[in-house]
Order: structure tokens, then C-alpha cells, then sequence
């Protein structure tokens, strides 16, 4: 499936359960799949089937098992669980729909794949998954500890669901945490936007500093610069601060991870000590092939 099929699909699943998790009190599905995910083939528009499982989340958490158990989180076994079960069911998804395999084809019933469930084993397919962004998405998603899971709105924010604009952000190169300057990306699907010389390049690479940079002042120097056309200037600065807010997220949620079992590691002093502050001052750099540093 091409992933700009797959995230479209995907961000109107999660535009549904949001509708779902958002009510009063919320409605948690409780069997999400891709059998229970309909679409309009005219329209690509899809919606969300089968609630006859759902429940209402009247108390803190809600129980029973029930469900499928391809797509069941853990705790559901346990008869105590939330709206991240949800969450977890919609990563399953996500994998069929990536690799057009069935979660956990490789076990024969379902106790083998309660016990693999249970221990936190991923399904054979996941290690199919050739995209590093959806592979990352999804094993953020089916996590066997619901507290280390995305949430819904969490995954709406995420850059790789962003609407559609023709403009698309992405790491230049792997970010390791510590520096404060990193290096991205920025993909232009519609060539239109870029003025020019420019309009044949492919992307456009540039250092952001996460520290004392701004998005927008950026997308506009990149305006200003040549690049592309004033109309364009907020579409471009949303792109990139999407992705930051993103690089951030990920950035604290692996500190508070090391700081969580630092005692048990290092200590949570030296957790604390990550060297995150190793800057790089913002320089514009000479284009390699294919690509045009700003």
C-alpha cells in the first residue's frame, strides 16, 4: 500500500475513535480491525464498524474479555483496561494494511498468540514493515504497557498524519537526543510551490536548532531566500514545527524513561545529565546531488 493511501486511511480511523474516546463518558471499541474498517471506494472515505462490543467507559476502567485476539492489548486479559486497548488494536491495523499480512499468521491458535501477547513478542509481520516512520508509529502503538503507548491525540498531532499540503518534513539523518541542532528535511510534493531555479529540486535540507530557532521565522527566510512563494511561507512553517514538536516529544519521553528506571541503571542523577545542549550554530550548507542544502 502506498503510504500516502495508508495515511490517509489511518488518520480518518483516528479522527473516528478521537469521536469515540472523546464522548461522555467515552466509548471504547474494544474490537478494532481491519474487518470492522469500511471504505466508500468512490470517495476513499472510511468509517468505523461493528460497535456491538463497545462499551462505555463508566468507571476508571472497564471489563471483560472480549475481543479478537490478534488485536487485543494485553491488559485485556487481565479484565482492566482503558481507551489505550483502542490505541493497541489500531496499530494491529496499521500493520496489516503495511504489510497486507494478518497480525500473528505464524501462530496456530490463540493461546500461542496469548503467549506472545502476553510477553510482549510483536507479530512476525512487524519486522516487514520496510517504511522506518510507520514501523516506528506502530511499535509505538502496540507496546505491551498501555502507559508506554501513543494516545490518540498524540498520533492526530504526529507529523506523518498531517494533512495533506505538498509540503513534507522528515529527519535528514538519525537524531541521537544530545545535539540541539539537527538536520531535516523538507519534501515538496507540489512543485508548484517552489520558485524558479528551485522548482526541479527534490528536497531541501537544513539545520533547525531546537533550542533558539523558531519554525515559522525559518519558513520564512526560506521565502525570503528564494525558495518558495510567500503564500506558502505558514503552510511551510506548520510542516516544520509539526515535525519538531514530534522530535521534542520523542526526546522527553525517552528521558523520562531512563530517569524512571535510573535508579535501577545509573542512578537518576546521571539520567538527568543526558548532554542535550551540544550546539551547532545554523549555517546554510552547499547542495549534495539530488537535494539543495538551505
Amino acid at each position: 500500500m502506498k503510504p500516502k493511501v495508508l495515511r490517509s486511511w489511518c488518520r480518518q480511523i483516528l479522527k473516528g475513535l478521537h469521536f469515540l474516546h472523546t464522548r461522555t463518558p467515552p466509548i471504547i471499541h474494544r474490537d478494532l480491525k481491519c474487518d470492522n474498517i469500511f471504505i466508500t471506494g468512490p470517495t476513499g472515505s472510511v468509517k468505523i464498524g461493528d460497535l456491538g462490543l463497545a462499551t462505555l467507559k463508566a468507571a476508571s476502567f472497564a471489563k471483560s474479555v472480549i475481543g479478537t485476539p490478534e488485536f487485543m492489548a494485553p491488559e485485556m486479559y487481565e479484565e482492566h483496561y482503558d481507551e489505550a486497548v483502542d490505541v493497541y488494536a489500531f496499530g494491529m491495523c496499521m500493520l496489516e494494511m503495511a504489510t497486507s499480512e494478518y497480525p500473528y499468521s505464524e501462530c496456530q491458535n490463540a493461546a500461542q498468540i496469548y503467549r506472545k501477547v502476553t510477553s510482549g513478542v510483536k507479530p512476525a509481520s512487524y519486522n516487514k514493515v520496510k517504511d522506518p516512520e510507520i514501523k516506528e508509529i506502530i511499535g509505538e502503538c502496540i507496546c505491551q504497557k498501555k502507559e508506554e503507548r501513543y494516545s490518540i491525540k498524540d498520533l492526530l498531532n504526529h507529523a506523518f498524519f498531517a494533512e495533506d499540503t505538498g509540503v513534507r518534513v522528515e529527519l535528514a539523518e538519525e537524531d541521537d537526543g544530545k545535539k540541539a541542532s539537527i538536520a531535516l528535511k523538507l519534501w515538496v510534493e507540489d512543485h508548484k510551490k517552489l520558485k524558479g531555479k528551485y522548482k526541479e529540486s527534490g528536497a531541501i535540507e537544513f539545520t533547525f536548532d531546537l533550542e533558539k530557532e523558531v519554525p515559522e521565522v525559518v519558513a520564512q527566510e526560506m521565502v525570503e531566500s528564494g525558495f518558495f512563494h510567500e503564500s506558502d511561507s505558514k503552510t511551510v512553517g506548520k510542516s516544520i514545527r509539526d515535525r519538531v514538536a514530534l522530535i521534542k516529544w520523542r526526546r522527553a519521553r525517552t528521558v523520562s524513561a531512563a530517569a524512571a528506571s535510573g535508579s535501577r541503571r545509573w542512578g537518576a542523577s546521571d539520567a538527568d545529565a543526558i548532554p542535550w545542549h551540544l550546539c551547532r550554530a545554523y549555517t546554510y550548507r552547499p547542495a549534495t546531488a539530488g537535494t539543495r542544502r538551505f
